[in-house]
């Protein structure tokens, strides 16, 4: 999945209190149990395995919102966006008002390059008023502008997104991704710190400062903030590229 899309995710405490269609006691804990399963599976990334426990607690309780946005996702990390797309309409005819379901239609929309469809749905997801983190949609609004090189509005994008939650990380990411393309290298490096003191598992934030630093030719700051993003998620992109650069710097 693209690296800077901002995906909505679960809550078990949520999914409890709209499983209500299973049938017995027994099959609401096995619903619940499906899901932390698959929840469990998400976050490890084994996503074909977190689809299917996704899909049996789905068995449980056909008419659940919830657990077609938790299979969306899945499916979309996977590449199968039509699936996802899928399941993320069933989740909106049970509950047109579930915000964050647009959020990620609007991601997948993005992925397969159907960017006016994206620019729609992040925009319903940002326009409802009950919607609890339209940071989320706000950010993602701001990458589409940030890849057509509108840097004007891509930095008011990623501005609104900090005017919602000046802790939302990823919203002084994207205006520090902003800066680097302006050739304001000092303000992005102030806006990448920023981002990494709320969240300092920010692969992108941290490769992007180790860059700066190695291309000011300050090796040990370089060094210190490769070895940062290798911790952070060696598996990642950024934490691959990190590896690469550790060893050439090391290298005699």
């Amino acid at each position: 999945m693209s690296r800077r899309k901002v995906f909505a995710l679960l809550t078990v405490g949520v999914l409890m209190t709209t499983l209500v269609s299973a049938q017995t006691e027994e099959e609401i804990d096995d619903a619940i149990t499906a899901f932390q399963r698959g929840k469990t599976l998400h976050q490890e990334r084994r996503y074909e395995e977190a689809i299917r426990e996704y899909r049996a607690s789905l068995k449980l309780d056909q008419e659940n919102p919830f657990l077609y946005n938790a299979v969306g996702l899945a499916l979309a990390a996977v590449g199968k966006f039509r699936e996802a797309l899928k399941a993320f309409n069933a989740a909106i005819q049970l509950n047109p008002d579930l915000t964050d379901v647009y959020n990620n239609m609007g991601m997948v929309y993005s992925e397969t390059g159907e960017r006016e469809k994206a620019f729609e749905a992040y925009g319903r997801a940002v326009r409802n008023p009950y919607y609890p983190t339209p940071e989320k949609a706000l950010y993602n609004l701001g990458n589409l502008y940030l890849e057509d090189e509108n840097l004007e509005l891509a930095f008011a994008f990623f501005k609104r997104s900090l005017e919602k939650n000046p802790e939302f990380a990823l919203g002084y990411r994207g205006l520090g991704n902003v800066l680097l393309k302006m050739k304001d290298v000092e303000g992005a490096r102030r806006q990448f710190v920023n981002s990494i003191e709320i969240f300092e598992g920010d692969g992108e934030s941290l490769f992007n400062l180790a860059r700066i630093h190695h291309s000011r030719g300050e090796t040990e700051q370089a060094l210190e903030f490769y070895r940062r993003v290798v911790e952070a998620d060696r598996q990642s992109p950024y934490g691959r590229l990190a590896l690469q650069s550790l060893n050439a710097l090391k290298a005699p």
